[in-house]
């Protein structure tokens, strides 16, 4: 494995200007916000009142997600799931990460996928069950690239500060282009942390556990030259993630 001194060479470029311009154009927001209350407190009063509520709003809805994680996920440790421990284990050490964060495995009704999240200062990773049951059907390598993915999710701060960048949100399109550029940085941090594994990640979420092997990655990738046009492109514009053979074409460079 790569020493974690490299790991700076893999951010995606446009993520660090991306999110330089949430930050700039969220502290013009809250700029003007406070010069509104300055100016005219009486008239900022009814907007402010929306803040706190907002807020409360969004952290009650965080902590509910995360305590049906808590209350219904199986925890990972070094003896339930102890493969996926493992791999985890060493991806974070390869990663550079001080600590492991809190790995779930979850029943999602046959999706594949996984995600990081964030509440209260502690960190999460989610495994959906039919990913983890990869490992059982010898997909150890494409595993170990999704879980890699999600912990520099973790490892690049991308849960961290949120509001430092929610208001650069409202900006059109700017939120979605930012978080598709994590994705790109997480890719390569997957793909350094589990070479032999990235592209059959990627393609287990294209074609699933049972499908993934058939598919041809440069042909799927060449799909991005095929499979274009107006719609095609509005979709990615509006999403957080790049279309799939984007991130595959991206691996293969």
């Amino acid at each position: 494995m790569a020493p974690t001194t490299s790991l700076s060479g893999l951010i995606y470029r446009r993520e660090r200007v991306y999110y330089a311009l949430l930050v700039f154009f969220s502290l013009i927001a809250y700029g003007a916000l406070g010069a509104a209350v300055y100016l005219s407190p009486e008239s900022a009063a009814g907007v402010l009142v929306y803040i706190p509520a907002f807020a409360i709003m969004v952290f009650m809805t965080q902590g509910l997600m995360v305590g049906r994680l808590r209350g219904n996920g199986i925890r990972v440790s070094p003896r339930q799931f102890p493969t996926l421990h493992k791999l985890a284990s060493q991806h974070a050490a390869t990663l550079g990460m001080k600590r492991l964060p809190d790995i779930f495995v979850l029943e999602s009704g046959g999706l594949l996928n996984a995600f990081a999240t964030r509440f209260w200062g502690r960190d999460f990773v989610v495994i959906f069950a039919d990913v983890l049951a990869l490992a059982e059907a010898r997909g150890e390598a494409a595993v170990g690239f999704i879980v890699a993915h999600e912990l520099a999710h973790i490892r690049r701060g991308h849960l961290k500060h949120r509001w430092l960048t929610l208001p650069g949100k409202i900006v059109p399109y700017l939120g979605p282009a930012y978080s598709r550029a994590c994705e790109y940085t997480c890719d390569r941090f997957g793909a350094h942390c589990q070479p032999d594994g990235a592209i059959d990640g990627l393609l287990v979420l294209a074609a699933g556990r049972d499908l993934y092997r058939q598919v041809d990655a440069r042909e799927y990738a060449r799909q991005v030259e095929t499979e274009k046009g107006y719609f095609v492109n509005r979709a990615e514009l509006m999403a957080t993630h790049p279309h799939l053979p984007k991130r595959v074409a991206a691996l293969l460079k």
